[in-house]
């Protein structure tokens, strides 16, 4: 595995990113997910659970098997998800400011999330070509998966 980079530079050096294929959902539940719940986040997803919320990114195909099971839940649908490819060590600072700042001044609407070794983002498909451009003036696009 490649080391994680350990100083913004590096990282922003480093970095390429990819656009995963195939359409995600945020999805809002009150409370925790059914049993069962948790097969249906094929890689990539994510899942937050909070007090009174749990949020899942997941991907659309599964999203029918998921509202079967939560019918009240909120759903932001028709969403792509952006990788950052380079692992980053926590000390790490300022990548996603950077990232986030420059789709902002592109006025497109993001949501983040971090996993261990590397930044993501999810955009809305409206925004997903704004957003290649936007990352291809700092990275260059990965297309192997």
């Amino acid at each position: 595995m490649e080391q994680p980079a350990r100083h913004l530079d590096d990282a922003l050096a480093r970095m390429s990113f990819v656009v995963e294929p195939g359409s995600f959902a945020l999805v809002g539940l009150e409370g925790p997910p059914q049993p069962g719940v948790l097969a249906l986040l094929t890689p990539p997803a994510q899942l937050i659970h909070e007090v009174d919320e749990t949020s899942l990114l997941l991907r659309e195909e599964s999203l029918a098997a998921l509202l079967a099971a939560h019918p009240a839940a909120k759903v932001e649908r028709g969403l792509r998800w952006v990788r950052f490819e380079s692992p980053m060590g926590w000390e790490v600072v300022g990548f996603l400011a950077r990232v986030t700042g420059e789709l902002a001044a592109a006025e497109i609407p993001i949501g983040a999330i971090c996993g261990y070794s590397r930044d993501h983002l999810f955009v809305a498909d409206r925004y997903l070509e704004r957003t290649r451009g936007c990352l291809a003036r700092m990275f260059p696009e990965s297309t192997a998966r």
